[in-house]
């Protein structure tokens, strides 16, 4: 006795349908790189903490690849950001790969002295010897460097007051030049201080 599933006019649609859906699973479409946004972290304890989603639509930067690591569903997990060869230690004009603040947690910090907690694992291959943090707004502020060493660990930046926040810039360190060399980021915690 034949089955009606195996007749060629239902057969081989079936199997065209299910070979699609199958492409189109592979693909992770839910993973892809999404345009920068604006984001909002979670307020604990008067602090600002961006992790998951809150790393997930970071504006870019071309001195710097950057990634979001996203789990099969394309929910953000962490940030990887790695140094382009042959790049300069950063400058106060430049901007790094930069998290947008949404304005009412970015006015929390602006014009205040400003304590950021980044929470980072080195990347296995090409780890970066160091991260460079910065406060970014209307008007160029300076980079705060750290060593990163290579294990995971949390790097502590004292920030300078700055006006107009709208970011936090992110930048990638090494003094290698001969491949890109990056970390992945975990956590960031912001916590404004007393002026």
């Amino acid at each position: 006795m034949r089955l009606w599933i195996f007749h060629p006019l239902v057969f081989y649609p079936l199997a065209a349908l299910l070979a699609l859906l199958v492409v189109g699973v592979s693909v992770q479409p839910l993973a892809w790189p999404r345009p920068a946004g604006i984001v909002s972290g979670q307020i604990e304890d008067g602090a600002i903490i961006l992790r998951a989603d809150a790393l997930g639509a970071p504006a870019a930067d071309p001195r710097q690849h950057h990634i979001v690591m996203r789990d099969f569903l394309g929910r953000a997990q962490t940030l990887r950001i790695a140094q382009i060869p042959d790049q300069p230690p950063p400058s106060p004009s430049d901007e790094g790969v930069r998290i947008l603040l949404s304005p009412e947690q970015a006015a929390l910090i602006g014009g205040r002295p400003t304590l950021v907690e980044v929470s980072y694992q080195p990347l296995p291959v090409n780890a970066a010897s160091g991260l460079a943090v910065s406060l970014r707004g209307a008007t160029p502020s300076p980079w705060v460097q750290r060593t990163s060493p290579p294990q995971a660990a949390m790097l502590r930046f004292e920030l300078p007051a700055s006006s107009n926040v709208a970011a936090i810039g992110l930048r990638a360190i090494s003094p290698g030049n001969d491949q890109a060399y990056g970390l992945e980021i975990t956590r960031i915690r912001i916590v404004p201080q007393e002026s």
